[in-house]
């Protein structure tokens, strides 16, 4: 006679609730598109930016060999996980203030699963927007990215932990959702600087390139770059976003409060 277990049903009942706060979460996320429209749609719309300036200005940027879009593609994907990781605050620091992380604690759900959920929803979001951009640069604007999967999608995965892992750091440190606002974006303006979006780290001199190297942003870029077109990203690039990871996820940990 077959029987479920009891370990079966626990797990059963942990997968149910834990697709229930998947759906709860992702009804607030449409309530409050943050990163909807600053991980999806922004992205597209500086990408067809791009694509037109490079429409109206063909051939290669200066010696590179790679048209504008071809420069520009990997630096938009990277700016859309920041988009995603930046709009943390504003969901979480929300379901913190309102009492839903309180309110989920007296629950049999802990509610590390609904960090969980939330979390699982903008990978789900930056998978999405590293398929439009990849996609909308090669199929309307020509872009050719030759990349060999598995170094690209490690310095991919690398930059969505350690920027997901900067968002926590800000849910953890700042108090309202009024002040989620306006930090979240002094902090975006701040990464895409750095980043490179407005100048490119090789035009400046030391010690700002440097800086720009080695923040998280610019880390993400130089080795979602290098991946995209010379087959392997920096060391240096790989060890810079494993360190910010450990140092955003420890602070993270230790300074996250539920209520």
């Amino acid at each position: 006679m077959s029987g479920s277990s009891p370990g079966d049903s626990t797990r059963r009942k942990w997968r149910f609730q834990f697709a229930e706060l998947l759906k709860v979460q992702g009804k607030l996320a449409l309530r409050e598109p943050y990163a909807l429209f600053g991980g999806l749609a922004l992205p597209a719309i500086l990408l067809a930016v791009f694509g037109f300036i490079g429409q109206a200005n063909p051939g290669n940027v200066g010696d590179s060999g790679l048209t504008v879009i071809e420069v520009w593609t990997p630096t938009i994907l990277v700016l859309s996980i920041i988009f995603i990781s930046v709009s943390l605050p504003n969901t979480l620091v929300r379901d913190r203030e309102i009492g839903w992380l309180r309110r989920v604690s007296t629950t049999p759900v802990h509610p590390a699963r609904l960090l969980a959920a939330q979390l699982m929803i903008d990978l789900i979001l930056a998978a999405a927007a590293v398929l439009i951009v990849i996609l909308e640069g090669a199929l309307v604007f020509g872009a050719s990215l030759h990349v060999q999967i598995l170094p690209f999608a490690i310095s991919l995965l690398l930059s969505i932990v350690e920027l997901f892992a900067f968002g926590l750091v800000l849910v953890a440190l700042v108090p309202t959702q009024t002040v989620a606002q306006p930090v979240a974006g002094v902090f975006t303006f701040g990464l895409m600087f750095l980043s490179g979006l407005w100048v490119n780290p090789a035009q400046v001199g030391d010690p700002l390139r440097t800086i720009m190297y080695y923040s998280p942003s610019g880390a993400a870029v130089r080795a979602v770059v290098d991946s995209a077109f010379n087959g392997r990203p920096s060391y240096a690039a790989l060890l810079t976003m494993a360190v910010y990871a450990v140092i955003f996820g420890f602070l993270a940990v230790r300074y996250f409060r539920w209520e």
